[in-house]
């Protein structure tokens, strides 16, 4: 198998009919890491269809650099690039201090086989979105990661609640 994978087949073959558009939080920031610039522009244009602001990377060194500066509300990342690949990128930016280790991070490849999948989960990923892209299973697996990082984060939002009216 090669290093790079590509999902510029699936773009052709999709109608902007086809695209499921659920809800997304306003702002939402999308860190794209591909080594294939072709793979990073198929996914810029459905960040843009689903109103995601994104910003992109071309490895896994760039994208650990990136995620430091907690710009970033998910990351859809590539498994099979050159130098840093997308398992040591997650375990990588799972290792940061603070806040910044929880971004959720999406897994995008062609590698997607149950055994491999249960890999990616193990290393911090919070999905898999199998290659070539499905724009409406990419919105759907998008819209899922960001309702569940709101369920996550409501407790500590009650519990910040809490305090600020016992110390009020």
């Amino acid at each position: 198998m090669s290093t790079t994978e590509s999902v510029i087949d699936a773009s052709a073959s999709e109608s902007k009919s086809a695209v499921v558009r659920p809800v997304f939080p306003r702002r939402a920031r999308v860190l794209i890491v591909d080594d294939l610039a072709e793979n990073r522009l198929l996914l810029g244009l459905y960040c843009d269809r689903f109103g995601l602001a994104h910003e992109s990377a071309e490895n896994g060194r760039e994208a650990v650099e990136a995620a430091q500066s907690g710009r970033f509300d998910v990351i859809l990342m590539d498994i099979l690039m050159p130098g840093m690949n997308g398992v040591d990128a997650t375990r990588a930016i799972r290792a940061l201090p603070g806040p910044i280790c929880a971004v959720p991070i999406i897994a995008v490849t062609t590698a997607a086989e149950p055994g491999a999948v249960r890999l990616y989960l193990a290393s911090g990923m919070n999905g898999v979105v199998p290659k070539p892209i499905n724009a409406s299973r990419l919105a759907e697996t998008l819209s899922a990661t960001f309702a569940q990082a709101r369920r996550d984060a409501q407790p500590n939002r009650r519990k910040a609640a809490a305090r600020r009216a016992a110390n009020a």
